[in-house]
């Protein structure tokens, strides 16, 4: 098992309850997993550098400043930041589309 496979098998579960009890007490987090390996994912990328991270926002929607600048740093692994915009629904949801 590579070490992609072993974070969706085991620690996956396990996020997602800690977002969903980090959600529901409105509390900011941010996790990142290195989760690179050898070989190639699905589309023929190169699977040597994959992260998986998650960003959450306090209860009020606003984002932690500090886990906002270090997911933005691993994110873009030191490149120039791109265009970010967050659209704010009725439902009181909130979606941030990047433009790469």
């Amino acid at each position: 098992m590579n070490k992609e496979e072993i974070y969706d098998s085991q620690i996956s579960p396990l996020m997602q309850q800690v977002i969903a009890i980090s959600k529901g007490h409105g509390i900011a987090m941010m996790a990142s997993f290195s989760i690179g390996h050898d070989g190639e994912g699905p589309n023929g990328e190169d699977c040597s550098n994959f992260t998986c991270n998650t960003l959450l926002p306090d209860g009020a929607g606003e984002p932690y400043p500090v886990f906002a600048q270090a997911n933005a740093l691993i994110r873009r692994n030191g490149r120039p930041a791109p265009l970010m915009f967050t659209t704010d629904h009725g439902d009181g949801t909130k979606t941030m589309t990047a433009v790469i």
